[in-house]
């Protein structure tokens, strides 16, 4: 047997943590005085075995669920003899009741498995209806799990999506072939719409395999409003989200030593403003909550305590890549160095400001799912490894529901045993 992830084996040392509990929970001997032994019976030996044994039997099942647990966590896989003149097809399940791929996979020989491009392998059906199926599947996340397929040959009918490489690129002793479908290409779908003052600015996408178009267009009539919505008169009535493009508040707290700072700062959000054709109002220390600001700016090297709404903070960082990084908190960013015209320029302060302030993310979201963009083969093929030994070629199992089905067996015992006991 071999582990995914090996590491969590040191968390095996926490079957000392029962037998800790079983030698301390021991009850010491308590001396009576009595008068005479001549009434007493004597005790069943076998008895007081018995209940010693119990225990014993309790401390096991316990340490071995702690073990199974560790197990699981540690991702166990089974070594198995692959078939290497055998064959295995994957087919994205978005495209599996396409004309093109049904007639590809019914030609093929009944002893060639197929299955679908997702978390598990499912066996693909015939006359299953997968055209409800909207889930992005992660091609290089995917491929690290194709181990546990039998064959050493794998063909893939894919449609290459980029958004579907989400991960670094990786390493497989399994020979992969993409097989690259064209997508439907997406003709001006209305995403979102703005409304500035008294008009009304439509955002449309259109994406093909190579290129993906965000367009902005000016409506004056076609188009009713209700509240948070827009709907477009037409065959279809298509309804889309309608934002208002109020004004962006900005909290700035500046220390005397941080004046230059604040100048290049101020410089950024006029720029932003002009550019996103939206008034940004830079506040001077309390005139505004925290939470209300859209971000809140501490240019000090004093500590910043606050955590209410966005912050962006000055922390030093000399090993830092980008002027503004993000913390491991949420909502919490560092400006990593101090400002000046060069660093300004070249690493892009407005973008980074821009970027942290996050007006896009839902429209982002929403184009997502109309990109078609797709990558070759090339670009999509992991980095193939030759197996150096016999021993290392062979299929990795996963057999986590296996331990898993064990370990549910033997909690169940264990509280059994516990109750019936009651210990």
């Amino acid at each position: 047997m071999v582990f995914a992830n090996p590491s969590y084996l040191w968390a095996l040392l926490g079957l000392l943590v029962p037998l800790a509990i079983h030698l301390w929970s021991k009850k010491e001997a308590k001396t009576i005085k009595i008068g005479s032994i001549q009434l007493l019976d004597e005790s069943n030996s076998r008895q007081s075995s018995s209940i010693q044994l119990n225990e014993w039997l309790l401390l096991l099942l316990r340490m071995l669920i702690i073990a199974l647990i560790v197990l699981l966590m540690a991702g166990p896989q089974w070594r198995t003899k692959g078939n290497q003149k055998q064959i295995t097809y994957l087919v994205e399940a978005s495209i599996a009741n396409e004309a093109s791929i049904s007639s590809v996979l019914d030609s093929l020989q009944e002893d060639s498995p197929v299955f679908l491009l997702k978390n598990g392998f499912p066996e693909w059906e015939v006359d299953a209806d997968y055209q409800s199926y909207k889930e992005q599947p992660n091609y290089w996340q995917l491929v690290q799990k194709m181990d546990s397929l039998r064959s050493d040959s794998i063909v893939v009918f894919t449609k290459a999506l980029v958004k579907g490489i989400k991960s670094m690129r990786p390493n497989t002793q399994k020979k992969i072939h993409w097989v690259v479908m064209e997508p439907e290409e997406t003709q001006d779908q209305p995403l979102m719409a703005y409304k500035r003052g008294s008009g009304v600015e439509l955002i449309t996408a259109s994406s093909s395999g190579r290129v993906t178009k965000i367009n902005k267009e000016a409506l004056e009539e076609g188009f009713e409003i209700n509240n948070d919505s827009l709907r477009l008169r037409s065959d279809e009535a298509i309804r889309v989200p309608l934002k208002l493009m109020d004004t962006l508040h900005i909290n700035l707290y500046v220390t005397d030593d941080f004046e230059r700072e604040r100048k290049y700062i101020e410089a950024s959000f006029r720029a932003l403003s002009a550019f996103l054709k939206r008034e940004i109002v830079i506040h001077k220390e309390d005139e505004l909550k925290n939470n209300q600001a859209d971000l809140n700016i501490w240019l000090s090297k004093g500590p910043n305590n606050d955590s209410e709404g966005k912050w962006l903070v000055y922390q030093e960082n000399p090993l830092a890549k980008q002027l503004i990084e993000s913390s491991p908190r949420k909502n919490l960013f560092y400006l990593t160095s101090k400002l000046n015209p060069k660093n300004t320029v070249d690493q892009h302060l407005p973008e980074q400001l821009l970027t942290i302030l996050g007006l896009d993310n839902e429209l982002k979201a929403l184009a997502a799912n109309v990109d078609t963009r797709q990558l070759d083969e090339a670009e999509l093929k992991p980095n193939y490894v030759e197996p150096k030994r016999k021993r290392e070629s062979a299929t990795l199992l996963d057999v986590s529901l296996w331990v898993f089905a064990i370990l549910a067996a033997l909690m169940i015992v264990e509280r059994f045993i516990s109750n019936y006991k009651k210990q």
